[in-house]
């Protein structure tokens, strides 16, 4: 990762970087350096007051974009730095238009200016996760501290001691020069470069912690309205107070935990790249060896032949070989650019982990955005540039015809069809969603293909099964098990035969399902999210849920959004075939738990049973655990189990279900964990 270390401007490393709006990064000093004094605005010809240009707006809407707040790579400022020009992101339409900058920083690297204040390149917010980057960089590699006081005009010299008074790194002869041993600075402290570093690094981590609004008081939450880490006194006493405050921890380890994934797939990418790059150099000289075969072969045929065939056979050879030499040339071309792509990935990756490293918190999460999008980005560049398959096959399947007529040896060519190669599975394109997957594959890059078979098994280790069998390289398989890992595998076939299978995928299903309300009856009203459900009915209507259950243990709820106490609600399971006007339990497909405001019973079968006291009302929870190895059906009231039903010896597809009539709005949570005191409450206490 030496070049993320590095400034563009003066190539050494970063010292005291700040970051410009464009969220590239410079040295302090490389920024003043490049600072220049601003344009003045356009006066309206009218009124004759400032009217911001156009190239002015457009970077005050970039400033508003980037403002550089602990959200945004490295910075840990508790407000928005006076040094950058424009209102603060989610700013009124009320609030003072931003005061015209009195100073720019072009970027060397994208020519995008910053707009500062009179404080110019000092006022700009410091890149601190990039600085501890660096010195963890430079005191693991033990990069020599160049003196602070040597000419700049000449190439420093390496510091051997630090002023702990002065805080400035000198070498021996500026030491002696400026810093004599006598006098006054004979009582400054000068330790070595080592601990030096670490005095500073100590005294940076001590005052990025605290609040710059109220400095006796450390940061511990984060504003994701303003993005901004604050203190306590910010969130009770400062404009904080009616924001969306969460601890800052917590909200460091989520980003933290985002960026991780998003590093993990694009260390895959990066892996498979290296793996595929070795590929292409190892098939130059594959290209050459089947070259030699397919010359064998011309060779023995042709001398079999009159001597009419000899001018022929050169020109095979010679066509063959220039084949060959397009097949190297365009596999070259194609390493040397893959070869540069993955150098600059892993840099990157490497800079990632070890800004992942930072202990700072608010250092992080000033880095987390800056990060994230560099990740992304380049992520995005791989899945468009970086096509895991050679441009140009090796093999050359030739086949010379020797039973071609003396007449036609002047028409004489190559003929090839032989059994497709094994196809590849795509896993950044596979998916699995609820009980459903999607599987996606690529044909033999020298194969000719008529279509593909695809097989999935149980989900338990079982035997494979056809499931597709078409043209298509993409496949969605629904109503599969939850919680339960499918090996998939695709074989190729034309006319002369199958490809072996590629090697098994493994797709796991949700662990929990997600589902929603569905009914196509006129009378039973679902909300456009499918969550929320209703009836203008007296009469009973049944409404199944989307996803059926026949394996695992499953647990969803519902809260009575309006009831009045009249109407008659059952909960349960049914079969997909079931009346949908009638109370849900009277037939033998369902089985339910009908409630009113002061009792229950149980149904299945047009049957009552177990009749318990105690009802509900509008604002309870009816709680539905359905455990499928145990073969029980438990209800609860808000957490307190009201019973159960056995469904011993019941087999197939089962579906969430209730019944309802007027005056009741039902809304559905899905997708929950069973609470742990429900899953553990005894048979015992259930009967």
């Amino acid at each position: 990762m030496e070049e993320e270390l590095r400034c563009s401007q003066c190539t050494g490393y970063y010292h005291v970087p700040v970051i410009l709006v464009c969220r590239h990064a410079l040295c302090l000093a490389c920024a003043g350096a490049l600072q220049k004094p601003a344009a003045p605005p356009a006066r309206s010809e009218d009124e004759g007051s400032v009217a911001p240009a156009e190239d002015l707006h457009e970077t005050s809407e970039v400033d508003k974009l980037s403002v550089l707040s602990d959200a945004d790579s490295g910075v840990s400022c508790s407000s928005r730095p006076t040094s950058l020009v424009g209102a603060p992101e989610g700013g009124s339409s009320s609030d003072p238009p931003p005061p015209p900058p009195v100073y720019t920083i072009a970027c060397p690297q994208c020519s995008v200016l910053t707009p500062t204040d009179e404080a110019g390149a000092q006022g700009l917010t410091r890149f601190k996760v990039l600085a501890a980057v660096v010195d963890k960089h430079l005191e693991r590699y033990q990069v020599a501290e160049p003196c602070q006081l040597c000419d700049a005009a000449t190439a420093p010299r390496p510091a051997q001691v630090f002023c702990d008074q002065c805080l400035v790194f000198y070498c021996g002869p500026c030491r002696e020069a400026c810093h004599p041993a006598r006098g006054p600075l004979a009582a400054h402290w000068l330790v070595s470069v080592a601990e030096g570093r670490a005095l500073l690094r100590a005294r940076r981590r001590e005052r990025e912690g605290r609040c710059t609004h109220h400095p006796q008081e450390h940061v511990s939450m984060y504003c994701l309205t303003c993005r901004l880490p604050v203190c306590v006194l910010c969130l009770h006493h400062g404009r904080h107070h009616a924001h969306d405050v969460h601890a800052l921890n917590a909200v460091t380890k989520t980003h933290k935990t985002e960026l991780s994934q998003a590093l993990q797939q694009l260390s895959e990418k990066a892996r498979a790249a290296t793996e595929f790059i070795h590929t292409l150099k190892t098939l130059s000289e594959e290209v050459h060896g089947n070259c030699r075969e397919v010359e064998g072969v011309i060779v023995a045929q042709v001398d079999a032949l009159v001597e009419a065939l000899q001018a022929r056979r050169v020109d095979l050879i010679n066509w063959v070989r220039r084949q060959r030499d397009a097949k190297v040339h365009s596999l070259r071309d194609q390493v040397q650019e893959y070869t540069h792509t993955l150098q600059s990935t892993t840099a990157t990756i490497h800079f990632c982990i070890e800004a992942l490293k930072e202990s700072d918190p608010a250092s992080f999460m000033e880095a987390q955005e800056i990060l994230e999008e560099r990740v992304n980005a380049m992520s995005r560049d791989w899945d468009q540039s970086m096509v895991s398959e050679p441009r140009v096959p090796p093999h050359f399947n030739l086949t010379l015809d020797d039973k071609t007529l003396l007449t036609a040896i002047q028409q004489l060519t190559f003929i090839q069809l032989k059994p497709p190669g094994t196809p590849s599975m795509i896993p950044e394109e596979c998916s699995a969603e609820n009980n459903s997957v999607t599987i996606a594959w690529a044909p033999h890059h020298t194969s000719c293909v008529t279509g593909y078979t695809l097989e999935i098994d149980d989900g338990a280790g079982g035997a494979f099964r056809e499931v597709y069998s078409g043209e298509q390289t993409v496949c969605t398989i629904d109503g599969l098990h939850f919680n339960s890992i499918y090996r998939a595998r695709v074989r190729a076939f034309n006319s002369t035969g199958n490809s072996p299978f590629c090697e098994p995928l493994c797709l796991q299903t949700a662990e929990v399902a997600w589902f929603t309300f569905e009914s196509s009856h006129p009378d039973v009203t679902i909300s456009a999210t499918g969550f929320t459900v209703s009836c203008d009915s007296y009469e009973h209507r049944v409404v199944l849920g989307s996803v059926g259950f026949s394996r695992g243990a499953h647990y969803w709820e519902y809260t009575l959004e309006r009831y009045d106490g009249n109407a008659d609600i059952a909960f349960g399971l049914g079969r997909i075939d079931i009346c949908k006007e009638m109370i849900l339990g009277k037939c033998g497909g369902s089985w339910s738990m009908y409630i009113d405001s002061e009792r229950s019973w149980l149904m299945h079968g047009g049957e009552h049973f177990n009749r318990t006291a105690g009802g509900v009302r509008a604002g309870d929870t009816v709680g539905l655990l359905l455990s499928l190895p145990e073969k029980t059906l438990s209800f609860f009231v808000n957490g307190e189990l009201q019973g159960y039903v056995s469904l011993a010896g019941v087999t197939g597809v089962l579906y969430p279900a209730v019944s309802l009539n007027r005056s009741v709005v039902l809304n559905l949570q899905t997708g929950l964990h069973p609470p742990q005191a429900l899953v553990e409450t005894p048979i015992a206490a259930k009967t």
